[in-house]
């Protein structure tokens, strides 16, 4: 009797790490290059936001770690990214962003990255082969010429125009800009949260149902895009 009961404990134990095994686990990364960021909707609460929503209703699993940073998708020797990577291939977990291009722009380390011993997934692709995340790296490191490209030209055309580029005081142009770009936001906010309201009003409680609703009725966010549920969660908070 004593053996029987020794040989289902034992089974007891394999069946639970079984299962512990089996069940998904993710380092969670997010990434924006500014304090600007945020406001377009992608900002690090709404990569977040992205992310256990996939982990919850999608794939299921836990979130064992979470990383997060202020730096420039070009940069590959992040701190939080490193630290995000390192701790996936020690718990063999599988490391999760919300979008491609919140990981890195640059297309070797992404092709690296898909043949290292780390796991990563992408919301926004999740089912992503060693072809597509190619694909989209070269796009993302694309992207990144492009902008800096457009930063040039701008700066060109505002000298043409007679604008003294440069500041004797960086910091204070820094922080009206900041200021300028809350102060635009806050401004959005108080347009679109009676709107808000009045559709919760109808009944419309989830934040899928109020974005719906807002696409319906052709009012786009400040940035004249489509509404998503994080982004709605954004602007009523």
């Amino acid at each position: 009797m004593d053996e029987q009961l020794k040989i289902i404990k034992r089974l007891e134990k394999s069946v639970k790490r079984d299962f512990k095994l089996g069940m998904k686990r993710f380092v969670e990364y997010a990434r924006v290059s500014s304090k600007m960021q945020g406001i377009d909707g992608y900002g690090i609460d709404a990569q977040k936001y992205a992310v256990s929503e996939y982990v919850k209703k999608v794939v299921g699993g836990e979130i064992i770690a979470s990383y997060s940073e202020q730096e420039s998708g070009a940069k590959n020797d992040r701190p939080e990214l490193l630290k995000a990577l390192a701790l996936a291939k020690k718990e063999r977990a599988v490391l999760l962003v919300a979008r491609l291009d919140r990981l890195s722009r640059d297309s070797a380390f992404l092709i690296t990255l898909k043949r290292s011993e780390v796991e990563f997934r992408c919301v926004d692709m999740p089912e992503c082969d060693q072809f597509t995340v190619s694909l989209f790296a070269i796009l993302a490191e694309r992207e990144r010429s492009l902008i800096a490209l457009r930063t040039k030209l701008a700066l060109q055309a505002a000298k043409r125009r007679g604008v003294k580029l440069g500041c004797p005081d960086p910091a204070r142009s820094v922080k009206l800009m900041l200021a300028g770009a809350q102060a635009a936001k806050n401004g959005f906010k108080r347009q679109i949260q009676p709107i808000i309201e009045e559709i919760r009003a109808t009944g419309v409680k989830t934040l899928q149902g109020v974005a719906d609703c807002l696409n319906r009725r052709g009012i786009s966010t400040r940035q004249g895009k489509k509404w998503f549920p994080a982004t709605v969660k954004l602007v009523m908070s």
